[in-house]
């Protein structure tokens, strides 16, 4: 598979479920002083300083961004991980690599998917058809029964497989699927909210947004419903407000239900075209222009993007047609440079 396919193929996965895994393509937890952006030039991959400078030239076919101090890049259709000097601390050797979360990758060898450590040695063996990231101690695992269960760090399955779908945990509960009906675990396996609901999109700050039938709602962790379901399309509460769609146009609801930013923007299932808020600004898009607004719906970085996501320490990635790079909160360019020629 290219590369190109496989980061194609994350976006549609990880922006089919935007409020499990959130949209990012840099790191979660670097400092922001010493923090290192993977960018792109002329098809290769480098990394930049968050004041634009290049720190690790573009000597790689792809790259993601570092997390745990260790970042997975791409050579010779292999991914390995290297450090902040750029050198490869775990040989390139995996046909994916995701980031280290508590110590552990979930890597791919031989179209199986297991977890290493920061020394590259597997601690849970690459026998499984699809993983997701550790999380509360478990992660989610894919069987070849294609049923889903959750495996401990010491490689033994905690929950076993019994699952249609199974998300990660988060507040102690994972949405995972029996059937068609989605319902909440805890981490010993045990029903926490019933197997009740058409869709459910994990659990923030003690809310979950589900569906039943067509319509989307929010539930408190104990299955009760705080907002009863009247949207098309809903997310999770980001600083107090959560992105809904109603009738076609997608805007942002405080925790009572209350309409805060009247639905006017697009979205699309394919490409991040509107995000959480983050840092008090939301990514939204309007007659196919991206920006960044307030929590009033104000533009405060306007709409000349074709995609972005959320900030992060002050730094955003966004996207024109032809080339992605990074923008602080008042717009200005960090990479390309400002007095770049790139568009």
């Amino acid at each position: 598979m290219s590369i190109c396919r496989l980061k194609q193929l994350f976006y549609v996965v990880l922006l089919s479920f935007p409020l499990l895994i959130p949209i990012a393509t840099i790191a979660f937890d670097q400092n922001a002083a010493d923090r290192l952006l993977p960018m792109e030039v002329d098809g290769k991959y480098g990394f930049v300083s968050a004041s634009g400078e290049i720190v690790i030239p573009v000597n790689f076919e792809f790259a993601w961004g570092f997390h745990e101090g260790l970042a997975s890049v791409w050579k010779d259709g292999k991914a390995g991980f290297i450090d902040k000097s750029g050198k490869f601390v775990i040989r390139p050797q995996f046909e994916y690599a995701r980031a280290f979360e508590n110590g552990l990758a979930d890597v791919e060898m031989d179209a199986r998917w297991g977890f290493i450590n920061k020394n590259g040695t597997f601690v849970v063996p690459p026998r499984y058809i699809q993983t997701r990231s550790f999380s509360d101690g478990l992660a989610a695992v894919q069987t070849d029964n294609e049923l889903w269960g959750y495996v401990a760090k010491d490689g033994k399955e905690r929950i076993p497989p019994q699952f249609t779908l199974a998300w990660d945990f988060s507040e102690h509960l994972a949405a995972v699927f029996r059937g068609n009906r989605c319902g909440f675990i805890d981490e010993a396996g045990v029903e926490a909210v019933p197997f009740q609901f058409n869709d459910c999109r994990g659990m923030k700050d003690g809310v979950g947004a589900v569906r039943v039938d067509k319509q989307w709602g929010y539930i408190t962790a104990t299955g009760d419903f705080l907002i009863t379901p009247r949207f098309e399309d809903a997310q999770l509460f980001f600083e107090g407000l959560a992105a809904v769609e109603q009738n076609g146009k997608w805007g942002f609801i405080d925790r009572e239900g209350h309409v805060v930013i009247a639905p006017q923007f697009d979205y699309s299932p394919v490409e991040p075209t509107i995000t959480p808020f983050s840092e008090g600004l939301a990514g939204v898009t309007k007659d196919g222009k991206f920006g960044y607004a307030d929590k009033t719906g104000v533009y405060v970085i306007g709409p000349t993007f074709k995609k972005g996501f959320d900030f992060r320490d002050g730094i955003a990635e966004v996207c024109n047609s032809k080339l992605c790079g990074y923008i602080d909160k008042h717009g200005i360019r960090i990479w390309p440079k400002p007095n770049s020629t790139e568009p």
